[in-house]
């Protein structure tokens, strides 16, 4: 080997030397950062389990975070159905539901997203006069989800409740549905309307209790400025202003309900 080819040979294992030892610093100072030997071991570990915890409530936040845009997003198409009276096409559905079900990916086991997903199928199950059974039970379920998690709300109570009704099944659980909703929100809206709208279809066939429970909350609801009209309207809607009349005779705010003769 000649002296060019020594001098290349040495020079090649010093840059070799070189790029080890700086790895090898590299490395050193890196594991001096994330597990410095000056600082105790229950410290180190204290402060890599709050590093841990930051990035999964990071995390967690991101998600929740996604999720409730595409809450809002529901929200905002149930709000523009309702005011026109019907969904305006398979594709508005099917945009909502997928919105909803991801919601649910992101953060699952939320009652209020259980319900929305309720009340999207509820849609779908009488949306131009053809009725879907199945919709409405896969709703029931939704519903029975939430209130299981959310045991005190007496707004899913009265949804349910109201569900059974379009299903004709006007059995205990139904009774039972109304009862809890009483109990739980006797003075609230949604209340209201799930009693009228149930019992009021079926006014000649009730007895005492039915008919005590839906006087008291057909009072209460013309009283409420937020159930007056919705009530009203159901009222009109099933032909029973006469006896419903009777029971509200001089009460304010059923005036034009009721007109004095």
């Amino acid at each position: 080997m000649n002296t060019q080819s020594l001098a290349e040979s040495s020079s090649s294992g010093r840059r070799r030397r070189r790029r080890s030892r700086a790895r090898n610093s590299f490395a050193a100072k890196a594991l001096s950062f994330v597990w410095p030997e000056q600082v105790g071991f229950a410290r180190k570990l204290g402060t890599w389990l709050t590093v841990v915890a930051l990035i999964y409530l990071a995390g967690h936040a991101g998600a929740l975070g996604l999720a409730h845009l595409q809450v809002i997003r529901v929200e905002n198409q149930l709000e523009y159905w309702y005011k026109r009276g019907e969904v305006p096409s398979s594709a508005a559905m099917v945009s909502a539901l997928n919105a909803i079900e991801q919601a649910n990916r992101l953060h699952p086991d939320n009652p209020y997203q259980l319900t929305l997903q309720a009340r999207l199928l509820e849609w779908r199950a009488y949306n131009d006069g053809n009725v879907i059974p199945q919709d409405y039970r896969a709703a029931l379920a939704l519903h029975q989800r939430a209130a299981a998690l959310r045991p005190l709300w007496p707004d899913t109570w009265g949804e349910m409740a109201q569900i059974k009704a379009r299903l004709n099944e006007f059995d205990s659980v139904l009774e039972g549905y109304l009862k809890r909703a009483n109990q739980l929100g006797p003075y609230t809206p949604a209340v209201h309307v799930a009693v009228a709208q149930t019992y009021l279809p079926r006014l000649p066939l009730l007895g005492g209790d039915q008919l005590a429970l839906l006087e008291a909350q057909l009072l209460r609801g013309v009283y409420d400025h937020r159930s007056r009209n919705q009530i009203i309207g159901l009222v009109e809607l099933y032909g029973q202003q006469g006896p419903v009349c009777q029971w509200l005779q001089g009460e304010k705010g059923v005036q034009k309900l009721c007109p004095k003769r």
